[in-house]
């Protein structure tokens, strides 16, 4: 084997290498990322859905996120999820937020393939967490559709804000 072929060996496995260190390096991974999927009948408001995470580092500034994902046959433009934060000490934080998921003709503003549609909602923007511990969320929907057909799955992330 001549010296010229170990050397473009080498020299390929290093930019492999290098390639996916620098692809890997510039996405943010999140803190927390989970999914919850509804149950087929629908999600009724009674039913909230639950996320729990460990906040130790009171110097970052978070960003945190709802995920819906709905099929095409979602029969609304809008949606109201309510929110409800549990801080470690106990204290609660509780808010409504209106999400609009279609535009006046029907298209969605998510992404997503074939009849699925994905939407992040952000609720925290750019804030600190005051107190170290466990926090916990959960989200409920508000809309007067009970249970409301067609959401699939609904997800929260928190991660570092930018």
């Amino acid at each position: 084997m001549s010296s010229f072929s170990l050397i473009g060996e080498k020299l390929s496995a290093f930019t492999v290498f290098f390639c996916i260190i620098s692809l890997t390096s510039c996405y943010d991974f999140p803190i927390v990322s989970d999914s919850k999927a509804i149950d087929s009948e629908g999600w009724y408001s009674e039913d909230s859905v639950s996320f729990e995470w460990e906040v130790d580092n009171l110097d970052l500034r978070y960003n945190a996120f709802v995920d819906i994902r709905h099929t095409g046959h979602y029969s609304f433009s809008n949606l109201y999820i309510i929110t409800n934060l549990t801080f470690p000490n106990g204290k609660q934080k509780r808010d409504t937020i209106h999400v609009t998921l279609a535009d006046d003709r029907g298209n969605w503003f998510g992404s997503g393939l074939g009849d699925l549609v994905d939407h992040r909602i952000a609720f925290i923007e750019n804030k600190e967490f005051p107190i170290k511990g466990t926090y916990k969320l959960k989200i409920a929907q508000g809309m007067r559709q009970d249970p409301l057909k067609a959401i699939t799955d609904v997800g929260f992330r928190l991660e570092k804000s930018k």
